[in-house]
C-alpha cells in the first residue's frame, strides 16, 4: 500500500464475477457455514473492518486473476493456474499490506475431527502422477 492511502482507497478487481458465498475463519478454523460474499460482482471494496473476521476465502472462485489497486498509484496483478481456492487477507489494525494467495487447501473445518488425509479441500496426487499449479504476480 502507498504510504498516506488508508485500505479503503484499494479495491480487488476479479477477471469474472464472484456471486459465490464466501468462506471466513473461527479462531484459525473454517467455520461451519458459508457466508454472504462481500464482493460486488467483480469487485471488492477494502476496508480495515472487512478483515476483522480473518481470511475472505473464495473455495471455488470463478476467476482466474485479480487486480489489486488504487485510484492512483502502482496496481498488482496476480493470475494463477491449478490452485483451487483463493484466500485474502490482512490484519485489520492499519496494516499497511494485503495479502491475496492462491490456495490448494485451506484450513481445516471448526467440526473436523478424522485424519490430516481426510480433510476437506486437501490436495493428493497419485503415485506418478503430476499436477501444475503455477501463478504470476505484474506490477504495474
Amino acid at each position: 500500500m502507498q504510504p498516506g492511502l488508508p485500505k479503503e482507497a484499494y479495491g480487488i478487481h476479479f477477471s469474472n464475477a464472484e456471486p459465490a458465498p464466501v468462506r471466513r475463519l473461527r479462531g484459525g478454523l473454517l467455520r461451519e457455514k458459508p457466508e454472504p460474499t462481500p464482493i460486488d460482482g467483480k469487485y471488492l471494496a477494502l476496508s480495515e473492518r472487512l478483515f476483522a473476521d480473518d481470511a475472505i476465502i473464495l473455495d471455488r472462485p470463478a476467476s482466474t486473476s485479480v487486480r489489486y489497486a488504487a485510484d492512483r498509484g502502482p496496481s498488482i496483478e496476480v493470475q494463477w493456474q491449478g490452485f483451487r481456492q483463493l484466500g485474502i487477507w490482512s490484519k485489520p489494525d492499519g496494516a499497511p499490506f494485503l495479502c491475496i494467495e492462491p490456495w490448494r487447501g485451506f484450513a481445516s473445518p471448526v467440526d473436523f475431527d478424522g485424519e490430516f488425509f481426510d480433510k476437506p479441500g486437501i490436495m493428493t496426487i497419485e503415485p506418478g502422477k503430476t499436477e501444475i499449479l503455477s501463478y504470476r504476480i505484474s506490477v504495474g
